[in-house]
């Protein structure tokens, strides 16, 4: 009798074993559900917040620096209330999320905003032949999305030759109620044409829009851990362990294309296709992050700092940061390398400490492999890397008095 027994205590440890695996699935793929769902709006809109959009468009005289480029801040903000304007978001302010992208990438904005559940503000590079599809695309993600509604603000960056066929695009109302998706341009970012894409412009103009005390500037395919803006509000600034010349530090993973992005820690150690990101590209480029050590740190409830590590180059983290301490991106810095390493050299320079976060995290869709770039990366690295030497040499001058180096 005993045997038996035991055999079917051993039969009832694997259904309740089968039963909490098709468990953990299901959760999975419900969340992958929510985060990937194209509306929570349904109907035909009729809003003003496209007619708004355009006229601040066709008033667009800002240039930036080099004068190539207009810059058309706000034409859609947080808080339900059009083009223009301040931001009126339904969240605290003291942290918000900055970022960049071609109406190719946008689409990624839906699953960032509701993982991220803060103060969104995202700068668009479009062009002529791009900019009537780009500006429906922002117009229909804004107005199908409540939480895009609430919390995002968006910014225009376009060459100064677009703006006459720019200026007379006419608006269109959105239909909600229509389930197409929004399809991708077969562009990569780096190869519009002649065009350069001006990361550091479209990171300063986002950053530059919102009024919160610390920062995270980011790429649109890159996923925070969940509840990042909620915790680092509650334990780092609401417990005024925030410092304001420190780098907190998100360590940053990739994943396959179509994969379940971890929300949190626990998921993400336990995940088979994740790794750290860049590995396969430049692996000194995030290695200093120590991600052993981040992986065997103390477990904590609270988000907090696990440790400190020493910058050197070519270490480009991903942080979070006091936005009134941060030098802004040098935007002569266009294409393809040294874009985001040359503010953080400027950091270490000026003092900056870097410190690594327990419990936060970022995942980017899809892993970087060497054969994967566009066709004039290698060219556009080392005419980007000419621009570095020169940069650091400035940073010399600017800060004479500081005994940190930057080194190539």
């Amino acid at each position: 009798m005993r045997p038996r027994c035991y055999i079917s205590i051993q039969r009832v440890i694997v259904v309740l074993a089968l039963l909490v695996i098709i468990l953990q699935v299901f959760h999975i793929y419900l969340m992958m559900q929510q985060e990937d769902s194209p509306a929570d709006i349904k109907g035909k809109t009729s809003s003003t917040s496209g007619k708004l959009m355009l006229q601040e468009i066709k008033n667009a005289y800002m240039l930036d620096s080099s004068g190539y480029y207009f810059i058309v801040p706000n034409i859609l903000r947080g808080g339900g209330g059009g083009g223009g304007g301040g931001y009126h978001s339904s969240v605290s302010p003291d942290i918000a999320l900055a970022t960049h992208t071609t109406s190719n990438n946008l689409q990624h904005l839906l699953q960032l905003s509701r993982r991220w559940q803060g103060l969104l503000s995202v700068s668009v590079l479009t062009h002529s032949h791009d900019a009537e599809y780009a500006l429906q695309s922002i117009l229909r993600i804004y107005e199908c999305n409540k939480d895009i509604q609430q919390n995002v603000m968006f910014h225009l960056v376009f060459p100064v030759s677009s703006h006459k066929y720019i200026s007379n695009i006419v608006h269109r109302d959105v239909n909600c109620e229509n389930e197409q998706t929004m399809n991708t341009r077969d562009y990569e970012n780096f190869e519009i044409g002649e065009l350069q894409y001006p990361h550091n412009i479209l990171r300063n103009l986002a950053m530059k829009m919102v009024t919160a005390s610390f920062i995270l500037v980011s790429d649109i395919d890159l996923l925070p851990s969940v509840n990042l803006s909620k915790s680092f509000q509650m334990d780092m600034i609401n417990s005024k362990i925030v410092r304001n010349k420190n780098a907190y530090i998100l360590p940053v993973f990739e994943t396959g294309e179509n994969k379940y992005i971890p929300s949190t820690k626990e998921e993400l150690l336990t995940d088979k296709n994740v790794r750290p990101f860049y590995g396969n590209v430049c692996a000194k480029c995030q290695q200093f992050t120590n991600y052993k050590r981040w992986k065997n740190a103390r477990k904590s409830d609270k988000l907090e700092v696990a440790f400190s590590v020493e910058w050197q180059h070519p270490y480009e983290p991903f942080f979070i940061a006091s936005k009134s301490s941060l030098p802004l991106y040098d935007e002569r810095f266009k294409q393809y390398g040294y874009n985001r390493v040359s503010q953080i050299c400027e950091m270490h320079i000026a003092g900056f400490n870097f410190s690594v976060l327990n419990n936060a995290f970022l995942v980017h869709k899809g892993y970087k492999v060497k054969n994967k770039f566009y066709s004039r990366k290698t060219s556009d690295h080392q005419e980007n890397r000419q621009h570095y030497k020169n940069f650091i040499a400035e940073l010399k001058s600017k800060y004479s008095d500081s005994t940190r180096k930057c080194e190539i």
